[in-house]
């Protein structure tokens, strides 16, 4: 059986339609993680945000098609810790 190849490093994406960069975005072993930049048909920015395996860290900016700055959300980065409580069982 092959091995299926896990993307690493930028990946862009182009308009069919207008030839333009629609996206970019940075794979680690497979999963999204890093910048991601996403733009209008126009051009313009789109959207802008940080990935860190698979999941949305920091300021992600999302933008009009004229380029106004119309939304910001924080995300928090996560602890990815599992804890696990072993509770004895009576007799």
């Amino acid at each position: 059986m092959l091995k299926k190849h896990k993307k690493n490093g930028c990946h862009r994406i182009i308009n069919q339609k207008t030839g333009r960069l629609k996206l970019v975005k940075f794979y680690k072993d497979g999963n999204i993680h890093g910048q991601i930049l996403y733009y209008w048909d126009n051009g313009q920015l789109r959207l802008t945000g940080q990935y860190v395996n698979m999941r949305r860290v920091g300021i992600w900016k999302t933008y009009d098609s004229i380029g106004k700055l119309i939304m910001e959300e924080n995300y928090p980065p996560k602890e990815f810790k599992e804890i696990k409580q072993l509770i004895p069982r009576s007799i």
